[in-house]
């Protein structure tokens, strides 16, 4: 999730009554405490000023929808997305009666929900909140981040289905607006050129995928730091492009220090990690080295299966990869059903 600032914005007939200006006050410092990475506090400041705006009444339901939102990218942001999708759901369902559907404020709830849903499997939840916010964006917004981020997270949800044609013309375009709006300098952009660079792998282009990866990689080592969780996510991703190059010695590399990145600075990052184990036990498994490969597939299914709320595509194919390595171990019963439990998940979408 790219983090998005959201001031409560108070009229000054607001501030005549204490209550919404306590709310204010806590909200602003929770957003000074998230950007010093102090989200324990944040998170109690956020939820002190949800309480003050509940109590307040429906006049500020706009105010408490903002609240919500910068309570819930503080919560993504420790990896806890299932809770901040919780949030996120509550934003936009306050800011639709109070903004109306057509406002920024909305279409940014709509698109951060959606982007949280993705990664917890809900893909075609994910994807009729990016519909929904694409064309009033087009009409409206068009050199705002928000449509890159529609165009993206649509590219998104066709890369959960191996549709790479299909996802590189909207990722290509979010990305020129992306572009557009913030420039380089951003979390956005380097999401954007993360996305199609995932494209490009995934369509086995390696040889185009590498340097825009590297590409996003800088810009987050830049604009967020070199130990965030987010990097950590692109040297996974770059793991399995130098594997497909032939460079496993530099391979090896990236993926264990993807993986001590996120055990010393993001513990709950569950869906950054399992894709991290993921990608090191394939490496593994090309090494030969098939009992490491067995333990890390192991655990990366486990945390998958706890995380995301729908199964789909990725779960399948780590089933897949462990079902052939026990193979490789000759634990055939294990392999078979292993398989059959991909086809079954397969059989769902």
């Amino acid at each position: 999730m790219n983090w998005v600032r959201v001031a409560v914005l108070i009229s000054p007939a607001v501030f005549a009554s204490a209550q919404p200006r306590a709310a204010f006050d806590k909200n602003e410092l929770g957003l000074k405490a998230a950007y010093a990475g102090d989200y324990t506090t944040a998170e109690r400041l956020y939820q002190e000023s949800i309480a003050i705006w509940k109590q307040s009444g429906d006049r500020y339901l706009a105010h408490l929808a903002t609240t919500e939102l910068n309570l819930a990218q503080a919560l993504c942001a420790q990896g806890k997305r299932k809770e901040g999708a919780s949030y996120l759901s509550e934003s936009l369902a306050h800011f639709r009666p109070s903004l109306g559907p057509r406002d920024l404020r909305t279409l940014t709830a709509m698109n951060l929900l959606a982007g949280v849903q993705l990664m917890l499997g809900e893909n075609e939840q994910a994807r009729a909140l990016f519909e929904e916010a694409l064309p009033i964006e087009r009409e409206l917004y068009p050199n705002d981040v928000q449509l890159g981020r529609s165009l993206i997270g649509l590219a998104g949800v066709e890369m959960q289905h191996s549709r790479y044609a299909e996802a590189l013309p909207p990722a290509e375009e979010g990305l020129r607006v992306v572009l557009k709006a913030l420039g380089e300098a951003s979390a956005d952009a380097a999401l954007a050129y993360a996305t199609v660079a995932e494209i490009h792998r995934g369509a086995g282009r390696p040889d185009r995928a590498l340097p825009l990866f590297r590409k996003a990689r800088a810009i987050y080592e830049k604009e967020v730091g070199a130990e965030h969780p987010r990097v950590a996510s692109i040297l996974a991703q770059e793991g399995l492009v130098l594997m497909a190059l032939g460079k496993e010695s530099t391979a090896e590399a990236q993926l264990l220090r993807a993986l001590r990145m996120l055990d010393t600075h993001c513990p709950d990052c569950v869906s950054e990690k399992y894709v991290a184990e993921t990608n090191l036990a394939l490496l593994r498994s090309r090494q030969g080295k098939y009992a490491q490969a067995d333990s890390l597939l192991t655990d990366a299914l486990s945390l998958e299966e706890r995380y995301r709320n729908i199964p789909g595509a990725d779960l399948a194919a780590t089933l897949r990869a462990l079902a052939w390595v026990r193979q490789k171990e000759r634990r055939f019963e294990d392999a078979e059903q292993l398989a059959r439990r991909a086809d079954a998940v397969l059989s769902l979408r």
